[in-house]
């Protein structure tokens, strides 16, 4: 027997129509089975890359500079 995991967006109408089929299934057929998982985490490059594409990132001119707004960033200055 070989398992699947689907990845499901349920906000989405197709999302919702595939998961109503799936669990009409489960229902009727006893080798289906249907298993909510915790919401999906990150991991530290998936967060970092999402980072960029968001604009939370910060650019220094050289290590000095880094320095200082990093004393300022948290309350060194």
């Amino acid at each position: 027997m070989t398992s699947y995991v689907l990845t499901v967006d349920e906000k989405i109408m197709p999302g919702k129509s595939l998961l109503s089929y799936l669990k009409s299934l489960s229902k009727t057929i006893d080798y289906v089975d249907i298993v909510p998982q915790k919401e999906y985490q990150m991991n530290g490059l998936d967060e970092a890359i999402e980072d960029i594409k968001m604009g939370r990132v910060t650019a220094y001119e050289n290590v000095e500079e880094y320095k200082k707004g990093m004393r300022k960033k948290f309350g060194y200055v």
